[in-house]
């Protein structure tokens, strides 16, 4: 394919043979001399083309014809060329080199967008998601009290259905009032998120490429779109029965209009890279509250993945099968996927897709669309477990043949990218078992045996090991699975010990959880709602732990009626 010629800025006709580093200007050689002329007060680094300094775009000089704008002035905030310094306009102005302040002012939106980005729209979408939560919830609870009333009507004379009519009216036009009301926060709140969307794209678009004026034209203001706007908790009505029969009025009961709720007041998005400083916090309960049980039917459970808010994939025993499940232990579907082998260990990607390893066949395979396709496969390596992080890349814990050897490779589409396997020469994974990546793109590995939990940065350097500090371990410390919260928190089951580790990203250990509360966990998965979802190995049962509790700043835990909906 034939590439287009870059001409001369000047002429416009000529191939660029030089470029002037001074002014930023690409040259064709019958126009240097012309070029340098111009202004001859200044000096002019004239170089060959392959040679210049910079590739940034400068802006046209909307004063002086053929001049880029080269200088800053920062009394007038826009950029100047060299002609316009000498011009009464930017008379004894503080003027600095535009490059310099291109790159402070990049840099200051490349922050921005990470702060609008990491801060801001994660917490508007949070503000978006739990209002349409509130207008459903609201919506139910308006219909259960429609049809509360609706049973007493049921039981009265056809003389009173007037009456009846006229507080089914009243009902409508308050669930109408107050959805109206909880719509118009919604749309507010979505606007928001669109219009910060929306300037964070902006701002990636100015900064992918290297032209001066795209990021000059970008508006930056500090702290923006911080601000969310007071929220108005809305309850529905009560309706309260009645069994006395002396008044029509009496028959049918009362709705009881109840004051608004608590309002959520307005408060300003913290940016501040320490987690603990958010507004809410979350506190890991000491002992974790049991929200349900169920027996999968697989005589061992070997691997599970939690999907969404309340569904689990679970592999287990039978040959060959995959079965889902929602929270109450109801059987969704069954899948088989493979003949003669069992699924090694399971992850359902972005895109709702199922992937797994297969040892037997040494190979990691996706179903999708209700057919098998073989991503990739060995010779002398066994896959033993995998993990898809939110770039669609494929880390896959191996070990040789002879199990001696192991190692972590990154599968980017279906090519190796990336191959960890030593630090300063001696191995670091020991038949690995499980495998995630953290929040800040560490790489989590628990090997099998005594060797514990490996971290390792995106690079493959190593960060730190784990090999169960936990005060209170009665057995020796057996890591089978691993985890990651919304925290970065990594959790960690223990076989021998009938619990579960959860260290800090930096491999602190904070607290174990859930002793005596399970038998041989085998696998864990944190979903959507971040309630814990623990495997057991020999009884072949998923326990649901509700794991961590909502806590302010001050230690205060907020009040059912002030706390976001769930």
């Amino acid at each position: 394919m034939a590439q287009a010629v870059v001409t001369c800025e000047l002429c416009e006709d000529d191939p660029v043979l030089m470029h002037c580093n001074s002014c930023h200007i690409n040259l064709c050689s019958e126009c240097v001399g012309k070029h340098v002329s111009s202004l001859l007060s200044k000096q002019h680094d004239v170089v060959g083309f392959q040679y210049r300094k910079s590739d940034v775009t400068l802006p046209d000089c909307q004063s002086h014809l053929y001049q880029k704008c080269d200088i800053y002035c920062k009394t007038c905030k826009f950029p100047i060329c060299s002609k316009c310094v000498v011009s009464p306009e930017h008379k004894q102005h503080e003027i600095t080199d535009i490059i310099d302040e291109y790159l402070t002012r990049k840099e200051l939106l490349s922050q921005e967008a990470t702060m609008l980005e990491k801060f801001v729209i994660p917490e508007l979408d949070n503000v978006e998601s739990s209002l349409g939560s509130n207008m459903t919830k609201l919506t139910r609870e308006y219909d259960s009290v429609t049809n509360l009333l609706s049973k007493e009507v049921d039981k009265l004379y056809i003389e009173i259905r007037k009456k009846v009519e006229e507080k089914k009216m009243l009902l409508q036009d308050l669930q109408d009032s107050d959805a109206r009301e909880l719509r118009s926060q919604l749309v507010q709140i979505s606007k928001r998120n669109l219009t910060v969307k929306q300037v964070v794209s902006d701002y990636k678009v100015a900064l992918s490429g290297n032209n001066v004026a795209a990021v000059f034209s970008c508006p930056y203001t500090e702290n923006q779109f911080r601000d969310i706007p007071s929220m108005v908790g809305i309850c529905a009505p009560k309706y309260s029965p009645t069994l006395e029969f002396d008044q029509v009025q009496a028959l049918l009961g009362k709705i009881e209009i109840l004051d608004r709720c608590v309002a959520k007041n307005g408060y300003t998005i913290s940016t501040s890279q320490n987690t603990q400083s958010s507004c809410v916090e979350k506190k890991i309960l000491e002992e974790p509250e049991l929200l349900s049980t169920f027996h999968t039917e697989y005589e061992e459970l070997q691997s599970i993945f939690c999907v969404g808010t309340n569904e689990v994939w679970a592999v287990g025993s039978v040959r060959g099968t995959m079965t889902r499940f929602n929270i109450d232990g109801t059987k969704l579907e069954t899948l088989q996927v493979i003949q003669g082998y069992s699924p090694n260990d399971i992850h359902v990607d972005y895109e709702g897709n199922i992937l797994f390893t297969v040892m037997g066949e040494r190979s990691v395979v996706m179903w999708k669309n209700g057919k098998r396709e073989v991503i990739a496969a060995w010779k002398n390596w066994k896959p033993t477990a995998l993990f898809v992080n939110k770039l669609g890349h494929i880390l896959v814990c191996m070990m040789s043949a002879d199990k001696r050897d192991a190692r972590i490779v990154r599968l980017v589409k279906t090519k190796q990218k990336q191959k960890i396997q030593f630090d300063e020469g001696e191995q670091l994974f020991f038949r690995p078992l499980a495998i995630v990546e953290n929040k800040n793109e560490d790489i989590c590995v628990v090997n099998s045996g005594t060797r514990g939990v490996v971290v390792v940065n995106k690079s493959g350097i190593l960060r730190f090991t784990y090999s169960g500090k936990a005060p209170s371990l009665t057995f020796r410390f057996k890591p089978t699975s691993i985890a990651i919260d919304n925290r970065g928190q990594i959790l960690v089951t223990d076989a021998m010990n009938n619990c579960v580790h959860i260290l800090d990203e930096d491999g602190n250990f904070l607290l174990s959880i859930g002793k005596s509360m399970m038998n041989m966990p085998s696998d864990l998965g944190v979903d959507e709602n971040e309630n814990l979802w623990i495997g057991e190995l020999h009884s072949g049962k998923i326990k649901v732990f509700k794991y961590l509790t909502t806590r302010r700043p001050d230690g205060s835990v907020p009040s059912a009626e002030s706390s976001p909906s769930q």
